[in-house]
């Protein structure tokens, strides 16, 4: 190894990693991990009485140490850390995508900080949901989720819900202060010209063959506003992230 790089890494040296795990209260200054969290602390990661690490509880990051191992992990509670959420809460109701698309939507969209996920069945999805796979594929991308909550430090998982029909959707469309559909047919009509500081935002995203006309009417009718995301088109998959992270960045919660 050249010596430059050699006394650079000597000089920078890898920072140690903070393990986060989601945990329950116990009292004001004790907490216990989750059988499945306490499982991963012990036997993956083995860790052991006096190792640091970040408690996930209650929406809220807290510094502590393992404390005790048997027969729960037992956390001390020590700082309560600056809250990790946005302050804009929003609501991603995504076109159900076809294969694993919404692996890749519930990972980076956790990451990005959207704080729920609603799958919909537009007329338009190539992908079909049967009944079993309430108990097949939500449980696998809210554990998906979860993972990817503690590796970038957020307080909570964002939950993901059974499809709506588009008729349910737009009967849930009210209850949020602002409803933002990005839609490739809508010209000179951004994020930034309908977002007022509403804290409350739901964001609807269209399958692979997009939204259809007759759809798009039932949306507006609801109160939804059609949105560009601009000149470019973005995949199903990556729709919702974008608009997600650009309005986070309106509100300065990715400053």
């Amino acid at each position: 190894m050249p010596m430059d790089r050699l006394h650079a890494k000597e000089e920078f040296p890898e920072e140690e990693t903070m393990h986060r795990f989601f945990a329950k209260r116990l009292d004001d200054t004790h907490a216990a991990l989750l059988p499945d969290e306490a499982a991963h602390a012990l036997k993956v990661l083995r860790l052991s009485a006096g190792d640091d690490c970040q408690a996930l509880m209650e929406g809220q990051v807290y510094a502590a140490h393992i404390e005790e191992t048997s027969p729960e992990v037992i956390l001390l509670l020590e700082d309560q850390l600056p809250s990790p959420e946005p302050s804009v809460r929003i609501t991603l109701y995504q076109g159900l995508p076809k294969g694993d698309k919404m692996d890749y939507i519930a990972q980076k969209c956790t990451e990005a900080g959207i704080y729920r996920i609603v799958p919909v069945l537009f007329s338009r999805c190539v992908a079909k949901w049967e009944k079993k796979d309430d108990d097949k594929k939500l449980p696998r991308w809210q554990r998906i989720a979860a993972e990817a909550a503690k590796q970038c430090g957020r307080a909570i998982t964002p939950e993901i819900l059974s499809p709506l029909s588009v008729k349910a959707l737009c009967a849930a469309l009210p209850l949020h202060d602002l409803s933002l559909v990005p839609w490739e047919e809508q010209k000179g009509n951004g994020l930034k010209k309908n977002w007022t500081g509403q804290k409350d935002v739901a964001i609807v995203i269209g399958p692979e063959g997009g939204i259809s006309p007759e759809e798009i009417q039932l949306l507006k009718a609801a109160g939804a506003v059609p949105v560009t995301l601009g000149p470019r088109i973005f995949r199903t998959e990556t729709a919702g992230l974008a608009a997600g992270i650009s309005l986070l960045t309106l509100s300065g919660d990715m400053e």
